[in-house]
């Protein structure tokens, strides 16, 4: 897993390797479930099925548990390019808002600063 290092102003600190492994998992959980889930339950609603290799009842009352274990373990397949995708596009979008989050506090520092000055009463220049 490779880490990604965020740039901003003050320092390149790297993304944690556990963070980033809990969010391929959890991506992996997705495009198992989502994707390849959805794939099985449209392939087992087609026509297609035959006289023979069918399991029965059996089959057809556990079919959903068996399909969901087989979504999820094709989620984690070696092949889980999709999966990749979504974390690395995960990961720049969470680089990019953390240096909105700074640009945005420095901002509401800067407004507070100039809020400060103007409440300040300003000495007045004598008329003399």
């Amino acid at each position: 897993m490779q880490m990604v290092a965020q740039t901003n102003s003050t320092a390149a600190t790297p993304v944690q390797p556990v963070a980033s492994s809990r969010l391929k998992q959890a991506a992996d959980e997705i495009v198992g479930s989502v994707f390849y889930g959805t794939m099985l339950r449209q392939l087992r609603a087609s026509e297609f099925k035959g006289k023979y290799g069918h399991g029965g009842r059996g089959e057809e009352v556990f079919q959903a548990q068996l399909d969901q274990i087989l979504a999820k373990e094709m989620g984690r397949g070696k092949n889980a390019n999709i999966s990749e995708a979504i974390v690395k596009r995960y990961e720049r979008n969470a680089i990019h808002a953390d240096s909105v989050r700074e640009r945005q506090q420095a901002a509401i520092a800067q407004a507070q600063r100039d809020a400060q000055q103007l409440a300040q009463p300003k000495a007045e220049k004598p008329s003399w």
